[in-house]
């Protein structure tokens, strides 16, 4: 995206360079992770799953999720980046606790 440029409220950003940033991205200039939809169109659109991935099982949960997650890596790139500063050592623990959940299995499906 050029400098000075804005996308619309609705388009979803993938240029950051990094998946935790393009996720940020999803809070500026508004909320743009509005709905389950929007969710999955940004999970294909990311890169974390190849672009024909069913994400049908994806629901009101995983928005939930994804914006603890989003706000959690906000308190690690926004603020005071600093260990020892609780909120940073809050977050950072958070983020660590999510990540140890184990991977989903692969799945065969119809098709």
């Amino acid at each position: 995206m050029a400098l000075g440029t804005v996308t619309a409220p609705h388009e979803l950003r993938f240029d950051t360079g990094r998946v935790c940033l393009d996720l940020l991205a999803t809070t500026h200039p508004g909320e743009r992770l509005d709905s389950v939809e929007v969710l999955r169109a940004w999970i294909a659109g990311s890169g974390l799953v190849p672009a024909d991935t069913a994400l049908a099982h994806a629901d009101a949960s995983w928005l939930v999720a994804f914006r603890e997650l989003r706000g959690r890596l906000a308190a690690l790139v926004r603020g005071r980046a600093a260990p020892g500063v609780p909120a940073y050592d809050v977050a950072l623990a958070r983020i660590n606790e999510l990540a140890r959940a184990a991977p989903p299995a692969p799945r065969a499906v119809p098709g």
